[in-house]
């Protein structure tokens, strides 16, 4: 299917949202644009599709207190995702920016998590792992290739998702963290060893 066509129909199910959020309008977006970038790419356009998704969830009626300050944040997103066509590696910028944009999102609201099934992302769930200060609140987005977004003390990390034997292993830049048969281990950089977490519940 075109992807504009899959988009419309991603962003039809997601329910009502606002034109200036309805997602990049492939058909008409200019050369040199952020939406020209979002739309020669699958995974970005995937990427879209979810936020959006999220975005029409958590401002909908069903919204409720942290409806309007997501609305709020929508703008001032968007400016930081026009600012990565300064970027040397734009896909990337804007891919990072729509992964903390969907956890931002599902943290937040609860509207945004209740219609899972429909869409391509889960969590946040919270871990505690040995050795380390506070939790692990982690976000995943099942898109191709699958990606998980972890805020913890100090920072945020993208990670992703790699063959694997067994679980669900993820990477970036040194950090790991992989889980399999009800267990997790979480590694901070490259040397660091590897240590186990558990799973605490819903994140934050």
């Amino acid at each position: 299917m075109h992807r504009l066509a899959w988009l419309i129909g991603m962003i039809a199910l997601s329910g009502a949202a606002r034109a200036d959020d309805a997602g990049a309008a492939c058909n008409n977006a200019p050369p040199g644009s952020v939406e020209r970038v979002i739309c020669s790419s699958p995974l970005l356009t995937a990427l879209d599709a979810e936020m959006n998704r999220l975005y029409a969830l958590a401002t909908g009626p069903r919204g409720g207190t942290p409806a309007a300050e997501i609305r709020n944040q929508q703008q001032p997103w968007h400016a930081e995702r026009s600012a990565c066509l300064k970027a040397k590696a734009r896909a990337a910028c804007v891919r990072d920016l729509y992964l903390a944009r969907i956890a931002a999102i599902r943290a937040q609201s609860k509207a945004a998590r209740s219609a899972d099934a429909r869409g391509t992302s889960l969590g946040p769930y919270a871990f505690r792992c040995e050795g380390t200060d506070g939790l692990l609140n982690i976000s995943y987005v099942n898109v191709e290739p699958g990606f998980a977004w972890i805020v913890r003390k100090g920072g945020a990390s993208m990670l992703q998702r790699l063959r694997s034997g067994s679980g669900a292993r993820y990477e970036g830049d040194g950090t790991l963290f992989w889980e399999a048969h009800g267990e997790a281990r979480w590694r901070d950089q490259t040397n660091d060893p590897e240590v186990t977490c558990k799973r605490e519940g819903p994140g934050q």
